[in-house]
């Protein structure tokens, strides 16, 4: 009788190529081949693993949620080879670097807040209040984070709506601490002039939010004045 291998254990399929390192989106006939190999491998089963890891980090399901949804996000980008790793413990690894990431980065993170409230700030003086006004409020807001994640999670929201990838990956390089559009560009692959152009769209929907905050609708396609 020929034993039954485990997922993991049976013969190594080639290296699944990252987007990072193709340059480009994953064609269909690619997608296809990476669900085929994901699925010979387990990959419920080794994010099921991978998601238990995240919570014993983290203590708190939802951020482990959010880990390993990260991580697979890199996985996609960075690739993986099946003979080098199993596909469980390649994402635990992926969850542990994005884990140590985030704490390394939370005092940039917090400043990249405080910076992104002070361009609503400039934003918002257009519409209703004063800068002194929003001064003040700043002061109050620095003593509770979670508003400024509230705001950079309604514009996370709006891109998502919006399908626009490259103010996404703005917003999080931003978070990171990262600001110069060149390297955002090289390290996606992508022109730098399309960092310029959705600076445009950004301060669109940034100039949305806040007229929606202070109660100003638009029809459909109206330009603010």
């Amino acid at each position: 009788m020929t034993e039954k291998l485990a997922p993991d254990a049976a013969q190594p399929a080639a290296p699944l190529i990252g987007t990072d390192v193709l340059g480009r989106p994953l064609t269909a006939d690619e997608k296809k081949h990476w669900d085929r190999v994901l699925r010979q491998h387990d990959f419920n089963g080794a994010r099921r693993y991978a998601l238990l890891f995240g919570q014993r980090l983290t203590r708190n399901v939802a951020r482990s949620e959010d880990l390993v949804g990260r991580a697979c996000l890199r996985l996609v980008r960075w690739g993986w080879d099946p003979s080098e790793v199993t596909l469980a413990k390649r994402l635990c690894r992926l969850v542990w670097s994005e884990w140590t990431h985030e704490k390394k980065e939370d005092r940039r993170r917090h400043k990249a807040e405080e910076k992104f409230l002070a361009e609503m700030a400039v934003h918002e003086g257009t519409h209703s209040r004063s800068t002194e006004e929003y001064t003040t409020r700043l002061d109050e807001e620095r003593e509770d984070e979670q508003h400024a994640k509230r705001q950079i999670e309604r514009l996370r929201a709006e891109f998502v709506k919006k399908s626009d990838a490259v103010n996404l990956e703005w917003l999080q390089f931003t978070l990171e601490g990262e600001e110069d559009l060149a390297v955002m560009a090289k390290k996606t692959g992508r022109d730098v002039q399309e960092f310029y152009a959705a600076a445009k769209r950004r301060n669109t929907v940034v100039n949305d939010l806040l007229a929606e905050a202070n109660g100003v609708k638009h029809a459909p396609g109206e330009k603010q004045r």
